[in-house]
């Protein structure tokens, strides 16, 4: 078995096989940008231009934070190639706060502000880690994921609960297709 790396650290690959990585890294990213705008756009039951703010803001955002991450801005970022982007970890408070009479508008706000506390405690996460053992962030994770299973199921049959469509064969055939294809190639 041979473990040499193709680089190193400083290489630079060719720029049509950079150009290659970096498409797939996009298209990565991208699936799991978008994903989350999707999931609270489709609970909410938001009008399609809402959840296209949605999904816009996110795309907006992760690439700001994307190149402050990468290119420094003072002492902020950490100068290294990072795609920035969203986390299903702020799914429930998003959902919470939608389905107040702040709606889109109030999820925006408390992004905006929830962002300025989570900056604020990154200079703290020495102190903090401590309050956070395997086991509590271990639980959080599982946790995270049990939540997205009804939204797993409506994606899997194709659609929403009462549709015509729902849990036809088709869509069953496609979704259990699409899942084989990605456990095989995950192994």
């Amino acid at each position: 078995m041979n473990n040499q790396l193709l680089y190193s650290v400083e290489d630079k690959p060719p720029f049509g096989l950079s150009l290659l990585l970096a498409a797939q890294h996009l298209l990565a990213a991208l699936g799991g940008i978008i994903a989350v705008p999707l999931v609270i756009g489709n609970v909410l039951k938001l009008p399609t231009e809402d959840t296209i703010t949605l999904v816009n803001a996110a795309l907006l955002i992760s690439g700001v934070v994307t190149i402050i991450q990468c290119r420094g801005l003072g002492p902020i970022g950490i100068r290294l190639p990072s795609v920035m982007g969203t986390s299903f970890t702020f799914v429930a408070a998003a959902l919470a706060i939608g389905f107040s009479e702040h709606g889109v508008a109030g999820i925006l706000g408390a992004s905006l502000v929830g962002s300025l506390v989570m900056i604020i405690g990154s200079f703290f996460m020495p102190y903090i880690r401590k309050l956070f053992p395997p086991v509590v962030t271990g639980t959080v994770v599982m946790m995270i994921g049990l939540s997205l299973i009804p939204v797993a199921v409506d994606w899997f049959a194709g659609g929403q609960r009462g549709d015509a469509n729902y849990a036809t064969p088709e869509n069953l055939m496609m979704a259990s297709f699409v899942l084989v294809i990605v456990v095989v190639l995950v192994q």
